[in-house]
């Protein structure tokens, strides 16, 4: 293994393992857009037992719990409320805005086309996963946040003596990132890419190592075959931030 790898690899496993709550309790506002994160946050949520809520017209406030997060059908389950009338207007809505009082700091994220569901044979309520979380300390304000455009970042991988371009679409705390290939890209689980060029609008083009975990055929939502890539980046605490902050945003 070339030295530098050796030390980007003893930089990523000397880093403490980071969350969300330890971030937010810095920085006081997170906007949250790296998928792998919110999905954890809304695992946490299910684990606590917090209420999520949502206010629906007229005068209706939609109270409930998550009965579970299902990040490969991009769908989570809400629990009925008590309130019929609620649930009813929860389903003729066509997105949720739910709010949860988690752990000292409010979050608030989407539900999409709520529908009818069954868990257990129990009534339930399936929503589309959030793709941006907001996160705001309980002792801050919400005035005057906008949420800043969101970056494209590509990354070329070279494999044998072919370049391959792809599209980094996720980066959580601890390094696990995935990207958006072609159908038909050469790589299996466990196998080591290293000098990955990242580029960005916001930084010049930088190397980074990527240790595949998994690779999974998906059509893109017009349709097109590609490849979703599972990958732990291996990079400096100092690069790692930079992607970081593209997905998880201090306001």
């Amino acid at each position: 293994m070339p030295l530098a790898s050796v030390r980007r690899l003893a930089l990523c496993t000397a880093m403490p393992a980071p969350n969300i709550a330890s971030r937010l309790a810095i920085t006081g506002r997170l906007l949250v857009r790296s998928g792998i994160e919110i999905g954890r946050i809304l695992d946490s949520m299910h684990e606590d037992g917090d209420t999520v809520s949502a206010s629906l017209p007229p005068h209706l406030i939609f109270l409930s719990k998550i009965i579970r997060v299902e990040p490969a059908n991009g769908t989570m389950l809400l629990a009925y409320s008590d309130n019929k009338k609620a649930n009813v207007a929860a389903l003729a809505a066509h997105s949720l805005v739910l709010r949860c009082n988690h752990r000292g700091a409010q979050f608030a994220f989407a539900g999409d086309r709520p529908k009818y569901a069954a868990d257990a044979g129990e009534p339930c309520i399936q929503c589309g996963l959030p793709a941006t979380v907001l996160g705001i300390q309980q002792r801050r304000g919400r005035d005057g946040i906008r949420a800043p455009a969101e970056a494209t970042v590509r990354c070329d991988m070279s494999i044998g003596d072919q370049v391959f371009a792809s599209r980094l679409i996720d980066v959580s705390l601890d390094g696990i990132c995935a990207l958006i290939a072609g159908p038909a890209i050469p790589l299996r689980a466990g196998a080591r890419l290293e000098s990955a060029r990242i580029r960005h609008a916001q930084a010049e083009p930088f190397l980074v190592d990527l240790e595949v975990r998994q690779i999974t055929r998906i059509a893109l939502p017009d349709g097109r075959p590609a490849s979703r890539v599972g990958c732990k980046l291996l990079a400096s605490r100092e690069v790692l931030e930079d992607l970081i902050r593209l997905f998880i945003i201090d306001l």
